[in-house]
């Protein structure tokens, strides 16, 4: 393969891990607004604590991240 196609690939790569991570913390804030809602329905106070996932928390986040950023350094250190 050439260069650009291990640049693109792991440009891809990283990429997807940013858009799982975006996504698991969408659903974070989404599962304590909806909670929120079922409370305030009944009168009840909360406190809306929001617990987000961290990088590693997620075996797909850093594994993608990791094997982008493997890829972009094989295409940029690869000669033609």
């Amino acid at each position: 393969m050439t260069q650009n196609v291990y640049r693109i690939i792991g440009a891809i790569c990283i990429s997807l891990s940013g858009i799982f991570f975006t996504a698991e913390r969408i659903a974070e804030r989404l599962s304590v607004a909806v909670t929120d809602a079922g409370f305030a329905s009944a009168g009840i106070s909360t406190s809306g604590m929001m617990n987000y996932p961290g990088f590693f928390d997620n075996f797909f986040v850093w594994f993608f991240f990791l094997i982008g950023l493997i890829l972009i350094v094989i295409g940029v250190s690869k000669r033609e």
